[in-house]
């Protein structure tokens, strides 16, 4: 089995890249829980700083199930 190396750049940069996307991904789940909310009242509007959390929290739980279920 060939262990791949991987610089720090390149590591700096996906790291980088994924913080950059947390915030745009807060904000769409924000819209469509307002826009959810208009038509049904039992759906809660959440605010920014709340569906970051709910993102940070979601993305944290997909990376623990898939390193559960990985293929060793």
């Amino acid at each position: 089995m060939v262990k791949q190396q991987h610089s720090g750049a390149a590591v700096a940069g996906a790291c980088l890249g994924v913080l950059a996307l947390i915030p745009f991904e807060a904000w769409l789940l924000m819209l469509v829980l307002g826009a959810v909310h208009g038509v049904f009242a039992a759906v809660p509007a959440i605010g920014f700083g709340t569906a970051v959390l709910f993102i940070v929290g979601y993305n944290l739980g997909v990376g623990l199930v898939r390193r559960l279920f990985r293929r060793k």
